[in-house]
């Protein structure tokens, strides 16, 4: 019995309830350090616990009739769709709440996905030459960041946060790859929506195994899912990630300004420009001697410092609140992207991405025609001051007139 003891012992992991940490599961430990009180290696190494489960953000009730069976959730939904559910239902100490809408929609999806990838794989219409263009890249580069962040959720049981990565956001990157190539009237590289297929199943199958199989049989490997590694992934390329953050942010900022134009525009410019005004450049500088190398962080104490610099530094109130409201934007930049956020030149040609997204943005914005226009080479006063204040480095702007 000793040597069974010792074989089982410690308990890694213990999955409880949050209405037993009070009580049992603080006992288990008072318990665990009295009698073995010289063997801390033989105390339970970890627990996790959740909250009660809700059903449609109701609490489970006879009297409402809204208490769900196993066998009936499973019979309805299946079991794939009631363990998505399940996983979307919510993490850590909050109460989980089971979404009939969710699972209902799980279905959809999965079937919708498995028939994408099957009918899309096997179309004789997929590029398979060697050479990758701009959102090729982008998408391997988001494969390669998605599968970091969906690995490390699951390790810490984050498994709401999981799916988001290794579901939502992998079909969110493969729509903007597809819209992309379709209107720019390339096809997609059947090498990067294999990889990106065979790591959507093997990210889902902890939560969608039935699924995965099919799938994992469907895209002609052997074995099992189950059983495959989990997809290989290289570091993130941030400077990538910027450049494909500025085109989709000002597709976003284009729809905006489009949906404000004027009535009887005739010409519509892209703006650009690759410098900052001189109290931006003076921010920057100051937020680059702030910058914690050792931390990749800027200190805590930012805001605090950034308020003295600037009553030092910014005689102009109107001034100081620019100032204020620009450091605090970079801030979550340098958070996103790191210290390259803080260059005083943009590190990337957005000229170049721009061109490169041509048929891209008219189809999204369903404009004929737009030239891009850099602030850098205006040398007489033909762009209005309005419009000018509105473009930064990164930061471009739909000018319809």
């Amino acid at each position: 019995m000793r040597d069974e003891f010792r074989y089982w012992y410690p308990m890694n992991l213990r999955v409880s309830a949050k209405d037993l940490i009070p009580n049992h599961l603080t006992m288990a430990l008072f318990n665990h350090a009295a009698i073995w009180e010289d063997e801390p290696a033989l105390w339970p190494k970890s627990y996790y616990c959740n909250g009660h489960v809700l059903v449609d953000a109701e609490k489970m009730s006879k009297s409402k009739g809204n208490f769900l069976m196993m066998n009936d959730t499973v019979s309805n939904y299946s079991a794939d769709a009631t363990r998505f559910a399940c996983a979307d239902a919510g993490d850590s100490l909050d109460d989980a709440n089971f979404s009939r809408e969710t699972a209902d929609s799980a279905i959809v999806s999965l079937v919708n996905e498995d028939t994408w990838m099957t009918d899309t794989l096997a179309s004789p219409d997929l590029r398979t030459d060697g050479e990758m263009n701009f959102m090729d890249k982008v998408l391997v580069n988001d494969i390669n960041r998605l599968v970091k962040a969906c690995s490390k959720s699951f390790a810490t049981m984050q498994f709401r946060e999981g799916i988001q990565h290794g579901w939502f956001e992998m079909m969110l990157a493969r729509n903007d790859y597809r819209s992309w190539c379709k209107d720019s009237g390339i096809a997609m590289h059947k090498d990067i929506v294999q990889r990106w297929a065979e790591s959507v199943v093997i990210m889902i199958c902890p939560v969608c195994p039935h699924w995965s199989e099919s799938m994992w049989k469907k895209l002609g490997k052997e074995g099992l899912a189950v059983h495959a590694p989990w997809p290989k992934s290289e570091e993130e390329d941030k400077m990538l990630s910027r450049q494909s953050k500025f085109l989709s942010d000002s597709l976003k900022r284009f729809r905006g300004q489009a949906g404000k134009a004027k009535k009887g525009w005739s010409t519509a410019s892209i703006v650009i420009s690759d410098s900052y005004p001189e109290w931006k450049v003076n921010t920057l500088k100051w937020m680059q001697e702030q910058y914690d190398e050792a931390t990749g962080t800027l200190p805590t104490t930012f805001m605090k410092e950034l308020k003295g610099w600037t009553g030092k530094n910014v005689s102009d109130k109107k001034m100081i609140k620019f100032t204020m409201q620009f450091a605090s934007f970079m801030k979550n930049e340098v958070a996103d992207v790191g210290k390259v956020a803080l260059d005083i030149n943009l590190p990337f040609d957005q000229n170049a991405i721009l061109q490169g997204s041509i048929a891209y943005i008219k189809s999204q914005l369903n404009l004929k025609e737009f030239d891009i226009i850099k602030l850098d080479d205006v040398k007489d006063n033909s762009v209005p001051d309005r419009v000018i204040e509105q473009v930064t480095p990164g930061k471009a702007y739909l000018w319809m007139r």
